[in-house]
């Protein structure tokens, strides 16, 4: 696989499941999601769980943003190891 082609990983692998279309009329929406990398994403995911009428809109194709320079991978990091954590907020709060 060409490494510098300019195009993700990801879209090369898999391709997008969708083409989505230009905005091109007025919407009304609860909540308004500005990119469609993975915080957009994750952001929509979590609001349409809850019942959050919302929109995703970008500039850029889809998944073509700077998330596409990532490794697509989430980790758990943070400066508080969970154990400490628990100690000090309790096991469910952690």
């Amino acid at each position: 696989m060409d490494l510098k082609s300019g195009l993700p990983f990801w879209l090369i692998k898999n391709g997008l499941s969708k083409d989505y279309l230009t905005l091109d009329n007025d919407i009304e929406t609860e909540v308004l999601i500005i990119g469609s990398g993975i915080t957009g994403a994750l952001n929509a995911h979590f609001l349409c769980e809850a019942g959050v009428k919302c929109v995703i809109v970008d500039k850029r194709m889809s998944s073509t943003g700077s998330t596409t320079a990532s490794t697509a991978q989430l980790q758990y990091e943070i400066d508080t190891f969970l154990f400490d954590l628990i100690e000090k907020v309790g096991e469910e709060n952690a």
